[in-house]
């Protein structure tokens, strides 16, 4: 159950000090009983750093006392910090790990205009930023091998090769701990396919189930609310979405530059997060590092608190069913998936 993402850390290094993960990376935060972080760890995990306008991330900042004192000295403490941020924390005693969640809700950073670009995994096993090849308009697809979205990659090919003659890219990123998990499923695609084994793009864009799909303009603006879809019908049946609508708005769009109206989308699958939301997506990713180190046990503890905290989030539960040795195809995660449809006012019960 081991996992291979692009920064697996270990205690090497670390001795008995704690390891903090966060938004921004990973650092070293002390030995005493709880994890503490000085200027640099802070600016490692979570990508604020001190100037002396106060703590900034890119162009925002915010006063040096909401982290720390008025002299711009941060809390030594990561809980501290956490709360100061409005990030959730979770914390793993025994395995001296902790994690300080994302700061801000993905459907604001999606409404304030530009899509964020992330650095994430490629099926070559290096790092990529997300948008590194895209010049004109981009379907951004994020799908994943525990579901049956793996096959549509064929489908987002042809659609590809469709609009050729247009500035129009396709990326797809899977939301997966493994680049071998997805290799088999990206054969003979010529757009890119890169891995979130961190889940920081889905965190980024607030995604709580694949696929969904997101359109961007040639300057990286969400013109489009994400939502589920798909290039073809074969899983129409389960899912009850129809593939035509979308695929014939996309090529009017690309060709034509006209948007179609909103789709109806279930509120469910994209948005604001709510504060259980971001916790259980902090114990997820505490649990991811968790299996990097061989603690199966205590992976699938964290894995059960944040199916618990947000149980219909596929992107914890039906992933984390793969990870702790579940079937995400088997017979328990469709009766979960009809109680979740007829919840939500989805299509009838899944087949026989």
């Amino acid at each position: 159950m081991s996992t291979d993402g692009p920064d697996t850390t270990t205690d090497e290094g670390f001795g008995d000090r704690w390891t903090v993960l966060g938004e921004a990376g990973t650092a070293g935060g002390g030995t005493g009983f709880e994890p503490v972080l000085d200027a640099a760890d802070l600016a490692a995990v979570t990508g604020w750093i001190s100037k002396p306008e106060g703590w900034c991330r890119g162009a925002e900042c915010i006063p040096a006392s909401v982290i720390g004192d008025a002299a711009g000295a941060p809390s030594n403490r990561a809980a501290v910090v956490a709360a100061a941020l409005g990030a959730a924390f979770a914390v793993d005693e025994d395995h001296r790990i902790a994690v300080i969640g994302n700061r801000h809700d993905a459907a604001s950073t999606l409404e304030s205009g530009i899509a964020p670009d992330v650095e994430l995994l490629g099926l070559d096993g290096e790092p990529h930023q997300l948008f590194e090849q895209s010049t004109g308009k981009t379907l951004l697809v994020a799908f994943a091998s525990w579901c049956g979205c793996r096959h549509d990659l064929p489908g987002w090919q042809e659609i590809r090769e469709e609009l050729a003659d247009e500035p129009f890219d396709v990326v797809a990123v899977a939301i997966d701990e493994s680049a071998a998990d997805v290799a088999p499923f990206a054969e003979d695609l010529t757009y890119p396919v890169l891995v979130d084994t961190d889940r920081r793009f889905a965190d980024a864009y607030g995604l709580t189930n694949v696929p969904t799909v997101i359109w961007l303009d040639e300057d990286r603006r969400v013109v489009r609310e994400p939502a589920p879809e798909f290039p073809d019908d074969s899983f129409t049946e389960i899912h009850g979405v129809a593939s035509g609508p979308h695929r014939d708005a996309l090529v009017r769009w690309v060709r034509e530059d006209v948007l179609p109206d909103e789709p109806d989308v279930d509120p469910t699958w994209n948005g604001d997060l709510s504060a259980d939301q971001r916790l259980a997506r902090a114990e997820f990713r505490l649990a991811l590092e968790l299996l990097r180190r061989g603690e199966d046990g205590a992976a699938a503890t964290h894995i059960a608190n944040a199916d618990a905290l947000a149980p219909d989030d596929f992107t914890i539960w039906r992933a984390g069913m793969k990870l702790t040795g579940d079937d995400p195809f088997g017979a328990d995660f469709f009766e979960r998936y009809t109680d979740y449809q007829q919840r939500h006012g989805g299509p009838l019960q899944v087949p026989e």
